[in-house]
């Protein structure tokens, strides 16, 4: 342990021992006060019931208490562009432990403070491959002729399908449905949804396979794309994206932000016309960043490896013939061998699985469904 980190550690048992030896200022308990929030890469946390232990400290402006946040036992300099009452979990954070310490206002409460328990470690929001139910596995929406939408759940240890849900009706206003993975930084997988006025709606996963509809939070700069997806995260920033092209070819990331904003687009590739489809498969050869496949109109798949900062590595075609499928994308690991796999509909309705190597190539292709064709998009 560094000297710094256990002087840093020293001083949060005295702040703790301190907690024992005076008694509150309210009549709220000590235990109360908690940081509340997701440990997930662009999420906010707070520091609940610090305002109702603190009440009566305050007065004149004074809030009553302030708060000094931690990582691992250090302190954190608090981000300029937001209060210091919350923090913003940034990728400084990532595996690390989040804590935070409230102190009485020093003119009523001097010498008063509650040192609150750390958080799970931090880890980036969930891929798509994470599924929508938080169970980690292959999980595969279908949307039906009719609108309904459906969740098939693979199995938790194994090759092929555990069960199928409903997941409800009304999908069929949708245009476009783009499974991105957790775009609201609060470690649930999402939807994003295009109506015919071509306005993106983003729904909030319930963890349980649903979606929150009762408040849609629509995009910007979106008019006039033809191809998107959510890739994961491909700026590096740790926060997960969308990348979509327009019909002039141009292709243009969508970065995501914290409170679940999004910043301006910007511009990331040129003559992604010949493109009639976009393939979110997260780390396809191996390198730790995520990647995207491409499908020309004549059927020829490509690989364009991503470098994790938002550009390229390289691209080479890796198929042919994928005009023979319908609804081809990649919604995880299906097979259970630890890489991403990706799935087509043949014209007799069969769900064909195609097994990712690894390494930006294949290993099989499988047969893992039939009648398939009651469905218009697989997500």
């Amino acid at each position: 342990m560094s000297r710094r980190k256990s002087t840093a550690t020293a001083a949060l048992l005295a702040l703790a021992i301190a907690v024992s030896a005076l008694g509150p200022a309210s009549a709220a308990d000590a235990p109360d006060v908690k940081v509340s929030g997701s440990p997930i890469v662009g999420a906010v946390l707070i520091v609940d019931g610090a305002q109702e232990y603190f009440e009566g400290c305050g007065g004149n402006g004074d809030p009553g208490y302030s708060i000094q946040w931690f990582r691992d036992g250090d302190p954190v300099a608090p981000d300029p562009r937001y209060t210091p009452y919350l923090h913003v979990v940034n990728l400084d954070d990532l595996g690390g432990r989040i804590s935070a310490v409230a102190s009485g206002s020093p003119t009523k409460c001097a010498g008063q403070v509650v040192v609150t328990q750390e958080t799970a470690v931090v880890e980036r929001a969930p891929l798509r491959a994470a599924g929508f139910t938080g169970r980690g596995v292959f999980e595969l929406l279908g949307r039906t002729h009719d609108g309904t939408l459906m969740l098939y759940l693979g199995k938790d240890t194994s090759k092929g399908w555990k069960e199928s849900r409903r997941v409800g009706p009304g999908w069929g206003l949708f245009t476009r449905v783009i499974a991105g993975g957790d775009l609201t930084h609060d470690g649930i997988a999402d939807l994003m949804a295009e109506n015919t006025s071509e306005t993106l709606y983003r729904f909030p996963g319930t963890g349980d396979g649903g979606f929150h509809t009762d408040n849609a939070q629509g995009t910007w700069e979106w008019s006039a794309m033809d191809n998107a997806i959510g890739p994961g995260d491909w700026n590096g920033d740790g926060l997960n994206d969308l990348l979509a092209s327009d019909a002039t070819g141009d292709l243009f990331i969508f970065p995501s932000q914290p409170f679940g904003s999004w910043s301006p687009r910007v511009k990331v590739g040129q003559g992604w016309d010949v493109m009639d489809l976009l393939i979110g498969p997260g780390d396809w050869d191996g390198d730790g960043n995520v990647d995207v496949l491409a499908k020309d109109k004549t059927g020829r798949l490509y690989f364009y490896g991503g470098d994790g900062h938002g550009s390229w590595t390289t691209a080479r075609q890796i198929g042919q013939g994928w005009n023979a499928l319908t609804m081809i994308g990649s919604a995880g690991d299906f097979n259970r061998d630890g890489f991403n796999d990706v799935h087509g509909v043949n014209s007799a309705g069969d769900l064909v699985m195609y097994y990712g190597d690894g390494r930006g190539g294949w290993k099989g292709v499988e047969t893992v469904g039939w009648g398939w064709n009651i469905f218009n998009g697989l997500y």
